[in-house]
């Protein structure tokens, strides 16, 4: 994926726009996390009935699309709070967690539309609306072996977590980690907060990335 001086318009999805997201969900970008039809079936449901904000047991889902003058989305990405990891956390810590990481479930574009900046676009707006809530690390998953989406993440200013390796942090609630799943993708991680710095480091021989500020 390479950018130029192309500028989509992108703004939340709205009611209706449920089809089309999922349609573009289906072909998601290669090296990232695939999505099936019936899996996209529930998200594509709560966008045609709340629009771009999807309410979720914690905090809310938020997708963007990105369209042409003419209207046609050619472009979407999903970005939500890691539910795996906030359900593996003490429950009356949950809600204050919520803004801590979020996390990229889907993100896709159209091949025709793909080299144009529009997959950079998306994802810029996306980091923005994290950081404006207060998120300290965005992640996403990559495909292992996916060199050419993991130099595209890396341009971006994103840390590609080795499989397996650990992303450890402090909360308010002590010193905690994430990690991919152990399903065949790795994570990239950036921090989006000021004085918030990612950095690899080993410890009595596990290699691990950590953050430099507690958040």
């Amino acid at each position: 994926m390479t950018d130029d001086a192309c500028s989509p318009v992108i703004a939340s999805a709205a009611p209706g726009d449920g089809q089309a997201v999922a349609t573009l969900g289906t072909m998601a970008l290669p090296g990232t996390l695939p999505a099936q039809p019936a899996s996209l079936s529930p998200l594509a449901a709560a966008i045609d009935e709340h629009g771009g904000r999807v309410p979720l047991p914690y905090g809310q889902g938020h997708c963007w699309v990105a369209r042409t003058t003419e209207g046609s989305i050619t472009g979407m990405i999903y970005a939500t709070p890691p539910i795996r990891w906030l359900q593996e956390q003490p429950a009356p810590l949950r809600p204050r967690l919520t803004h801590t990481l979020a996390e990229i479930e889907l993100l896709a574009v159209a091949a025709e539309h793909r080299s144009l900046g529009t997959g950079s676009a998306l994802l810029h707006v996306a980091e923005d609306a994290a950081r404006s809530d207060g998120v300290h690390l965005m992640l996403a998953k990559v495909q292992i072996g996916a060199f050419p989406v993991m130099r595209w993440y890396r341009k971006r200013g994103y840390t590609l977590a080795a499989q397996g390796e650990p992303v450890v942090f402090a909360t308010q609630g002590g010193l905690t980690s994430c990690d991919d799943g152990g399903d065949g993708y790795q994570l990239a991680v950036k921090a989006l907060q000021p004085g918030v710095k990612v950095r690899r480091t080993t410890t009595r021989g596990t290699t691990m990335l950590i953050t430099e500020r507690g958040i």
